[in-house]
């Protein structure tokens, strides 16, 4: 199985990742924007608007990190996925780079998105809480919601979309049940056939 959570910034995936990941203990991909950050040394001063050089290769790293550790795992929980890479491209990238390079990373994405066998999606229904990187502008989560929605519905067939709500509970549950009512059929990826009874 590779699950994929995607959703606006602010709305609990790492906090669901994280339950998830322990509860089916299955590896966990943290979101690998504050990664790169950290790795390349930014800081939170560091803004890479008016940058076209910094903040491409900001966007590749993440995208490539993300295939890199999806392919690595094979079956993992991901907080964040390549839907997520597309929609902040073209929220900051697509205007400001060659149509070009802009194609070939959404169709780096496309491919990718391709091999998830489910996605969580998780909306913004609950407060945004400063943690020192995210955005708190409500406005800005509820623009890159309606791309990574848009983008989501474009790329996955709608029987591999979940859309969870609640508490951090309540969401988990929601994902246990979805997975044991699933035929079996439905989980095979790359010939190896995932059992879920004896895991929930």
């Amino acid at each position: 199985m590779r699950i994929g959570l995607t959703g606006a910034q602010g709305v609990g995936k790492t906090t669901l990742a994280r339950a998830l990941s322990t509860r089916l203990g299955w590896p966990l991909i943290e979101e690998q924007a504050r990664v790169v950050y950290q790795d390349e040394a930014f800081s939170r001063d560091c803004d890479l608007t008016g940058k076209p050089k910094e903040s491409s290769a900001f966007q590749w790293r993440c995208l490539e990190e993300q295939i890199r550790l999806e392919d690595m795992f094979g079956h993992f929980i991901a907080d964040r996925t390549v839907i997520d890479n597309a929609a902040y491209w073209i929220r900051w990238r697509m205007a400001h780079s060659p149509s070009s390079e802009s194609l070939a990373y959404y169709k780096k994405c496309e491919a990718q998105a391709r091999l998830y066998d489910l996605i969580i999606y998780v909306p913004p229904e609950i407060a945004l809480v400063a943690n020192g990187f995210r955005s708190t502008d409500r406005d800005y989560q509820l623009e890159m919601d309606w791309l990574i929605s848009t983008l989501m519905r474009g790329l996955v067939t709608p029987e591999r979309i979940i859309t969870v709500s609640g508490t951090v509970e309540q969401r988990v549950e929601a994902v246990l049940a979805h997975l044991a009512g699933q035929p079996q059929s439905l989980y095979e990826n790359h010939g190896v056939l995932y059992d879920w009874n004896w895991k929930l």
